[in-house]
């Protein structure tokens, strides 16, 4: 039982806000990396010849995120916040490493440094996918993206997907549908 109890730490996600909506309340940073692997699978499947470990992108993914709960959310634009973002992220995942059980601890921080070093394509594959599920969910909240440009969205985002052209294809169309439906016109 010690270990389940231990294991209700990563239930906490569920309580992180981040600012996108959803309904009326905002979203979690779980809720987050639920979609996150879900748009994951999408183009694990459609993209050929991926050479992705698949296990390996759902794990990233799945523990990306996990430092929010000491840490918080910071979000991409909040460029103050963002300075010492690495910092306090590491010191959060040290902190809630202590609080795991034995048989993943080392595996969540191994995982969360993988996430953040960008040096494995399955890491630049999960952070890609990172930041397209922002932008998929924003679609569905236009007021979410009122005082946002396409500059800063490109700023903030393009890097990551351009490694991919299928994830670069569909950031590009998102965009195009943003701007024919007025999403930057706010």
């Amino acid at each position: 039982m010690q270990d389940l109890n231990k294991l209700r730490k990563f239930y906490h996600l569920k309580n992180i806000n981040r600012e996108c909506s959803v309904g009326l309340r905002k979203e979690s940073s779980a809720e987050h990396s639920w979609s996150c692997l879900i748009l994951a699978d999408y183009f694990l499947t459609i993209i050929k010849n991926n050479h992705l470990n698949r296990l390996k992108v759902y794990e990233l993914l799945m523990y990306h995120d996990v430092v929010e709960i000491e840490a918080g959310d910071i979000p991409i634009h909040h460029e103050e916040k963002r300075k010492n973002k690495q910092e306090l992220e590491l010191k959060a995942a040290q902190k809630l490493k202590e609080d795991f059980p034995d048989k993943i601890k080392e595996k969540f921080i191994a995982l969360f440094i993988e996430f953040e070093d960008q040096k494995t394509r399955e890491a630049r594959f999960a952070k890609a996918i990172d930041a397209l599920d922002s932008l998929m969910h924003e679609l569905d909240y236009k007021k979410d993206w009122q005082g946002w440009s396409e500059e800063q969205v490109r700023r903030y985002h393009g890097a990551y997907v351009k490694l991919f052209p299928e994830l670069a294809e569909s950031f590009d169309k998102m965009l195009n549908f943003c701007k024919e439906q007025g999403y930057f016109d706010q």
